[in-house]
């Protein structure tokens, strides 16, 4: 038996997708010819319920694009662990509200890319994507489920974060922002955030954090955004940053079954197995498996990282981020430690930092329980 937690498991059901995201990490479009059929999904279910898992998010491509997603999220609920669902937000009819509202999810997550229903549509690749996208949000409302929108930011939408803030602040909508990588084919690299852009997204998820109650705006960065800032302290949802969970406390799965510690990690290298020739039980309590977290030491870790205090607990940070940046893991540059470090004299961190702990927000149990489900 592995000594690690099944916590969360990020399901791409299909790749099929009717939308043509230019960020898109698996460049999704058309479904992959081995996608599990509805049997090998079903005994899926039972098998991370077996291995103890908690919470299920699926996704695609676009999940309501998959015939049988009833059958799959009625069976993950039937089996007792939490639902979550990932969607563009465009397909979509009445009598499907009605059902998502009998599932009773801890959330459903669609995006909005941008302010401007041009910007949006640019990034999400169909014209139309915008209009069908705030409907779904609207409908969604209506029937009270726990909605949250993530944004993923780039040098095309980054002017318009506090604008998006605007659309949606008190609406009781939870937000995530997260950086956009190049792992796929569709994304021009000179549209990645500099540091200083980085930074600045930072900033502005510590300004909501200290100006806006958490119910009136929920907000929070990905795993990509971080860490051990002398200035911003209110990310995540946690007061620490632990390493990279892939395979400690997460995995994600393919269509096709193939199980990657996160499925950001759109590289085969690191598919630890296929739940078609081995199961997830197996596969998650296989002492071999994702090494690269579970096995971590320092000497494993990247130049960027190597020498830094905060190595041990760190880990190098986000490893899509330093993979996409870097070419390696466990040595993610964009890190706001070593920005401040490099940029600002001791005595404006620590002054910085006796303000920013002013301003820090202690009510971290609150907010995780909107992002799980809770509104009220």
């Amino acid at each position: 038996m592995s000594n690690y937690n099944l916590l969360s498991c990020v399901w791409e059901i299909t790749l099929g997708c009717n939308l043509n995201c230019i960020h898109c990490g698996s460049s999704a479009g058309k479904k992959r010819e081995n996608e599990l059929t509805t049997k090998e999904a079903i005994d899926l279910c039972y098998d991370l319920k077996k291995t103890g898992c908690r919470d299920v998010a699926l996704m695609g491509g676009e999940p309501f694009l998959r015939a049988d997603f009833w059958e799959i999220s009625y069976k993950i609920k039937e089996l007792g662990m939490d639902l979550c669902i990932i969607t563009n937000g465009t397909v979509y009819s009445d009598e499907m509200f009605k059902k998502l509202k009998s599932l009773d999810l801890q959330a459903i997550a669609t995006s909005i890319d941008g302010a401007k229903e041009e910007t949006h549509d640019r990034i999400r690749g169909i014209d139309g994507a915008y209009k069908k996208t705030l409907n779904f949000i609207e409908k969604a409302l209506s029937y009270e489920l726990p909605l949250s929108i993530i944004t993923t930011v780039s040098k095309i939408n980054i002017s318009e974060l506090n604008d998006i803030k605007e659309m949606i602040k008190g609406k009781k909508i939870a937000w995530q922002i997260q950086v956009a990588g190049a792992e796929g084919e569709r994304f021009n690299r000179k549209y990645l955030l500099d540091e200083e852009d980085f930074y600045s997204v930072g900033l502005f998820i510590e300004g909501i954090r200290r100006n806006y109650s958490i119910k009136e705006l929920p907000v929070i960065g990905a795993h990509d955004m971080g860490y051990n800032s002398f200035v911003i302290n209110n990310i995540w949802l946690y007061e620490k940053w632990y390493g990279c969970q892939a395979g400690i406390s997460v995995v994600g799965i393919r269509s096709n079954g193939d199980v990657l510690g996160c499925l950001s990690i759109n590289n085969d290298k690191y598919v630890e197995g296929n739940v078609r020739e081995k199961s997830i039980y197996e596969i998650w309590n296989d002492e071999n498996s994702f090494a690269y977290t579970r096995k971590f030491k320092k000497e494993d870790a990247g130049p960027n990282c190597y020498n830094c205090k905060y190595i041990d607990d760190c880990k190098g940070g986000c490893s899509e981020m330093s993979l996409s940046k870097t070419g390696i893991l466990h040595n993610d540059p964009y890190c706001f430690y070593k920005m401040e470090t490099r940029n600002m004299s001791f005595l404006k961190r620590w002054h910085l930092s006796i303000i920013s702990k002013i301003y820090k927000k202690k009510d971290i149990s609150g907010l995780r329980n909107i992002f799980l489900g809770v509104r009220k």
